[in-house]
């Protein structure tokens, strides 16, 4: 048992009376007690507060660290070379970008293999079998040779005959949109100087679009997309060298191997998209099902057929069919149009279509969902599509709804473009139609008796070749003619309403 002991000098207390008050000494003790413990439990939880704060930075660094070595070099990627103030803003929203990303979407499991270079961690082929591929061609980049484009285009003098427009040089444009641009012509007149169905390149076209130089021109090309004009980009270092790739020996074949792809086939050079309506079940008074068409579908014409055939092939069987001779070519002759499709964002493991090709967004990183000149708004994305043509097919006049980038990346293409103001000179067919948005003219022979209107539809043409962009606002008409076996691909960014009015008034 512990004694108090009594402090030098200090009188022992008594051992009786009320003055001794033998119990406080206790409650003092207790009360010093309790001060201690409440001391040293303060001194606890502070420390405990520091250790925990110093954990969770550690924490807060490990995962910085994660992040910056799972996306941070998709931002070094982006950094493209353009020596312009407005490439510098797009890097600071493609910051933004990539915390959206990695918010929304889970990146995908990368190959063991080879990391493709301005890969995206969330999306593209992560197979060992392309990484592969890639690897090995990648190896080979400085060997591959440039492409070179095959033709050289004067354009056709830019006569004043309507007052809004003025004159430029293509090659040179001015640093915004001059007045009217682009200059158009008389659409009989384009496609009399050059038949649709003759694919021999002419000296002088139509062309009413500028071109602009990606290294040199881009902040033109800025303003010009910012006020929602169509014009031509060349020279872009990213395209050049996927074009290198994709007309290297071999690699297509082995890129795409023996998926099966969608396929159009027609019998004579024309392809002319269609849909049938969609038909809807119901139940009539009595109880019994039936089908009827979708409210706003008109039924399908008496007198219509199905353009095309839809099937599907590998690319080795539709090359077979697709690089023939001239001899064995002709507009009333079978030609075949083939179809891939990355899914990107809407599906990163190819959810969107049968044996998608998502290794496309490895392959044309300038259409990946970030901010660039191709993409207005990329988080509205909706895939990139590539079409590869025969000599001589022709894709019917339409318009789409939406923005579109389109680069031909082997081959040529002679794109007739319309401004979405001539949509009733274009006599379209309505809606409803399995072919709606689509003129109901034939370009090759146009029937002016049925079409009066046609005679007064005005157009411009472009050609491009390997390596060449084509920006495409939205509803803007173009009709699509095959120079050579081609491979064009295009994506889509969002919807402008500035030519919507012209669209409506033609019931749409």
């Amino acid at each position: 048992m512990h004694r108090r002991t009594v402090p030098s000098g200090s009188a022992a207390p008594s051992s009786g009376g009320a003055s001794s008050l033998p119990g406080k000494p206790k409650r003092r003790r207790r009360r010093n007690n309790q001060q201690s413990l409440f001391r040293r439990n303060q001194q606890d939880t502070l420390i405990l507060l520091v250790q925990t704060l110093s954990y969770l930075i550690l924490i807060v660094c490990g995962l910085c660290l994660a992040l910056k070595v799972l996306f941070g070099y998709n931002v070094m990627a982006s950094s493209r070379k353009f020596g312009s103030n407005m490439e510098q803003h797009h890097q600071q929203q493609f910051a933004s970008n990539e915390e959206r990303i990695a918010h929304d979407f889970l990146p995908l499991s990368p190959s063991r293999v080879y990391t493709v270079p301005e890969s995206m961690p969330h999306i593209g082929d992560k197979t060992d079998e392309y990484a592969s591929l890639r690897k090995e061609f990648d190896s080979l980049a400085l060997s591959l040779p440039e492409i070179p484009q095959r033709f050289n285009f004067d354009t056709m003098v830019m006569e004043h005959s309507n007052s809004d427009q003025v004159g430029y040089d293509i090659y040179d444009c001015p640093a915004n949109p001059p007045p009217g641009y682009p200059f158009d012509w008389n659409m009989l007149q384009i496609l009399e100087s050059w038949p649709p169905d003759d694919p021999s390149p002419r000296s002088k076209i139509f062309q009413g679009l500028c071109v602009f130089d990606f290294e040199k021109d881009y902040d033109k090309a800025m303003n010009y997309r910012t006020a929602e004009v169509p014009f031509v980009v060349v020279n872009d270092p990213e395209v050049k060298a996927a074009a290198k790739r994709w007309n290297a020996p071999n690699y297509m074949e082995r890129m795409m191997s023996d998926v099966k792809h969608r396929t159009e086939y027609s019998e004579n050079n024309h392809f002319m998209y269609w849909q049938p309506p969609r038909k809807i079940m119901k139940k009539n008074k009595q109880g019994k099902k039936h089908f009827q068409f979708a409210k706003g579908q008109d039924p399908i014409p008496k007198d219509w057929h199905e353009p095309t055939k839809m099937m599907r092939m590998a690319y080795a069987e539709w090359l077979e069919h697709a690089n023939v001779t001239d001899l064995e070519l002709g507009p009333d002759k079978p030609h075949w149009y083939y179809r891939l499709i990355g899914c990107g964002e809407t599906g990163p493991k190819g959810e969107c279509d049968k044996g998608s090709s998502e290794y496309l967004y490895d392959e044309l990183t300038f259409f990946q969902p970030k901010p660039g000149l191709y993409l207005v708004e990329h988080d509205k994305q909706k895939g990139i599509h590539c079409r590869f043509g025969m000599k001589g097919v022709i894709a019917e006049n339409h318009f789409d709804g939406s923005r579109n980038s389109i680069v031909v990346l082997g081959g040529e293409r002679r794109y007739i473009l319309s401004h979405p103001n001539q949509c009733q000179n274009l006599a379209l067919l309505p809606k409803g139609h399995p072919s709606a948005r689509h003129s109901a003219v034939n370009w090759s022979d146009p029937d002016l008796e049925t079409y009066p209107q046609f005679k007064e539809a005005r157009g411009n043409e472009v050609v491009l070749q390997a390596g060449d962009v084509l920006y495409l606002p939205t509803n803007w008409f173009h009709y699509i003619i095959s120079l050579s076996l081609n491979f064009q691909c295009n994506t889509r960014s969002g919807i402008d309403g500035k030519y919507m009015p012209p669209i409506h008034e033609c019931g749409f």
